[in-house]
């Protein structure tokens, strides 16, 4: 049995989907089309919905694998301008995520990190998500979250879940999967992309970033090395130098980079498969208070190809990648880091 979460929130609801066992409030699974059920008058999802139980167990079992924790919190401090509402749907999408999490694990075969407890903070004093440098520093289920992406609804949980319960020691990597699972299975849009392809806001963000290429071959991107970003150790943040021109871990500069990281990783779960990518991930597991971003030679041993031979053929892919216009390939982008 491997541990991995529980939710503090509404009433139980027992649903069953390809094997799992999900127990999460039916409000909250009802919108996540996998597991949506019909109500009616003898369902006993009508009759276990509500909030009359304050601590809910979600719990997935896969007749081996049991997702559970001792507990979770989620507590909202200086709220000012939260309403009741907006604390509902952020229990409602935490549920969601960390159920869709669950079963995307369950599905490829990841085991997550045992986390005796989930913590979780909503707070105006936050001006960014958190929860991989936490579990760094040994504070692993310790999640925070700015009030203001929880009131707007555009909290990137599923991208802190990942972190939580897969985080890594290489940065680039972590964030990689983070944005690229907030992508593929978080249930709003979120930083960096907000509900946009990664491969095509990671077209627009080389091209921002290299105004060159425009329309050229990959060659043109050579001021773009993704090995500066696989150096990385956690907690460290992403940073890349690209011809004059720095980007750290300034808003810009994370709007800019953590979209190249997402779109890697999906190109190599698509190109290469989800097991060779696991492989390569569990090259640099998360010890706190140690940095290892990890030897360049693993991509070689992952996937019998260096880093730099990949980021070629990824970078061959963006240039392919169709086009928006013009004025919208050059803009600056829009929202505020929230990694």
């Amino acid at each position: 049995m491997r541990p991995i979460a529980s939710l503090c929130v509404g009433g139980l609801t027992d649903l069953t989907r390809r094997g799992l066992s999900v127990l999460a409030p039916s409000w909250a699974l009802s919108r996540y089309q996998p597991f949506r059920s019909q109500s009616s008058a003898g369902d006993p999802l009508a009759a276990a919905a509500g909030w009359a139980v304050p601590r809910t167990l979600l719990e997935l079992s896969d007749g081996g694998q049991q997702f559970t924790s001792s507990g979770c919190g989620i507590a909202f401090e200086d709220i000012d301008g939260l309403t009741e509402a907006n604390r509902r749907d952020f229990e409602a999408d935490f549920a969601r995520d960390l159920a869709r999490l669950a079963t995307w694990a369950a599905e490829h075969d990841w085991a997550p990190l045992v986390v005796p407890r989930l913590r979780v903070v909503v707070s105006q004093r936050y001006r960014i998500s958190k929860s991989l440098v936490p579990a760094w520093y040994g504070r692993a289920g310790h999640m925070e979250f700015p009030a203001w992406r929880v009131a707007a609804r555009k909290a990137a949980i599923a991208h802190e879940l990942v972190h939580v319960f897969f985080p890594n020691a290489n940065r680039f990597l972590a964030e990689g999967l983070a944005v690229y699972l907030q992508s593929e299975i978080g249930g709003n849009p979120a930083f960096p992309n907000f509900g946009r392809p990664l491969h095509e806001l990671a077209r627009a963000n080389v091209l921002a970033m290299a105004p060159g290429f425009a329309q050229g071959g990959p060659r043109s991107l050579d001021n773009i090395v993704l090995g500066q970003l696989d150096a990385i150790a956690t907690p460290s943040p992403l940073e890349l130098q690209v011809g004059t021109d720095f980007y750290g871990e300034e808003p810009r500069g994370q709007a800019r980079i953590y979209p190249l990281a997402g779109s890697i990783v999906q190109f190599l779960i698509e190109t290469r498969g989800m097991t060779a990518f696991r492989t390569l991930y569990s090259r640099t597991p998360l010890v706190p208070l140690r940095r290892n971003a990890g030897s360049p030679d693993r991509w070689s041993e992952a996937y019998g190809r260096s880093l730099a031979d990949i980021e070629h053929e990824w970078k061959s892919l963006i240039v392919r990648c169709d086009a928006m216009t013009t004025e919208e390939l050059k803009s600056n982008p829009r929202e505020q880091n929230d990694a």
